[in-house]
């Protein structure tokens, strides 16, 4: 009887082996290795950099655009007014 189950025992045993096999197979091509993860890192912060440059533009406009606004505004309230 021992010898009737020792197949059954093998095949399961293989089964198991082809099967961790595979997930390990299947976590080696998911793995990133560390020089690819540096350059996902230094393509995400020039991306960083880009908008920072970006955001210091806008609000540069944004400065000049309110200065000018603050501009017509004296004119107009001088001339509301008639203060020099």
């Amino acid at each position: 009887m021992a010898q009737a189950q020792e197949p059954n025992d093998n095949y399961e045993v293989e089964r198991q082996l082809r099967s961790l096999n595979r997930r390990v197979e299947r976590l080696e091509d998911t793995q990133v290795t560390g020089r690819e993860l540096n350059r996902g890192f230094d393509r995400v912060y020039e991306e960083i950099d880009h908008l920072e440059d970006k955001v210091d533009r806008l609000q540069s406009d944004f400065e000049g655009f309110r200065d000018e606004i603050n501009q017509k505004l004296d004119t107009i309230l001088r001339h509301i007014t008639g203060i020099n």
